[in-house]
């Protein structure tokens, strides 16, 4: 067994990337994939999402950027959903990366053989961390609003990676675009929506994540919607995400 790691980006804000890293770890375990969130950005949502916080002086992800050498093994929490793991972030990192580019991936290496799937939630940011987060990843899924920024967004996004698909990770394969807060009613979305799948390649776009007032008051629980209200509608876009990823991204780029 050797994990597919999927880093969930967008250099924009409020595109739902953690969000969509906790719902889609909980789906994927609910299929019976070992899954191991890594929280990358330094606010920890990812793990709050779970119900996981890293208590002062525990070994977190952010750890590898401070050269501190440290076995993220060490820093591995358990949840409450079935299969799904938590590498905590933490909390107080100011965002200062002294390590090299691969050294997350280095140190991510170690707990390949333990999951299926790796999925790293990132800050929206274009620094070293995100770099480091596209240097680790087999494939990125990037999360955006159907606006018209999106498509400028999401152009810029995909400039870092190819610029780190070319340079640093030759093992990083594909990226995949999600829609989220979708509702084709309106007129801007379905413009925005053809837009993307012209600009980016029809084959890239997943089935979108529509609107739903439950997945914020999940988080308000610390937990994934699924075992907060799991006959609401997200929960549905959910798991056709998890059948999409694991058909056409941990299945066919093996």
């Amino acid at each position: 067994m050797s994990a597919r790691v999927i880093a969930v980006s967008n250099r924009k804000g409020g595109t739902a990337k953690t969000t969509t890293t906790v719902n889609l770890a909980t789906a994927l375990g609910g299929r019976g994939w070992r899954v191991l969130v890594v929280d990358l950005d330094s606010q920890g949502h990812a793990g709050l999402g779970f119900g996981v916080k890293a208590a002062p002086g525990q070994t977190t992800v952010h750890d590898v950027f401070r050269g501190a050498g440290a076995s993220l093994r060490d820093g591995v929490r358990a949840t409450a959903s079935p299969n799904v793991d938590v590498l905590p972030a933490d909390r107080a990192f100011e965002g200062t990366a002294t390590a090299p580019p691969l050294a997350l991936a280095a140190a991510l290496e170690p707990l390949a053989g333990t999951y299926q799937v790796v999925l790293i939630d990132t800050a929206p940011t274009a620094d070293a961390l995100l770099v480091s987060a596209l240097a680790s990843a087999h494939h990125v899924l990037v999360p955006t609003i159907l606006h018209h920024l999106a498509i400028d967004g999401v152009g810029q996004f995909a400039r870092s990676f190819f610029r780190v698909a070319t340079t640093l990770n030759a093992g990083l394969h594909g990226l995949s675009i999600l829609p989220v807060q979708v509702d084709l009613r309106v007129t801007m979305q379905r413009e925005i929506l053809e837009r993307l799948a012209v600009q980016f390649g029809r084959e890239r776009v997943l089935a979108g994540i529509r609107p739903d007032v439950a997945l914020a008051e999940a988080f308000g629980r610390q937990q994934p919607v699924k075992e907060f209200k799991p006959r609401t509608r997200s929960v549905e876009d959910f798991e056709l995400l998890c059948d999409n990823v694991i058909s056409k991204i941990i299945k066919a780029e093996r």
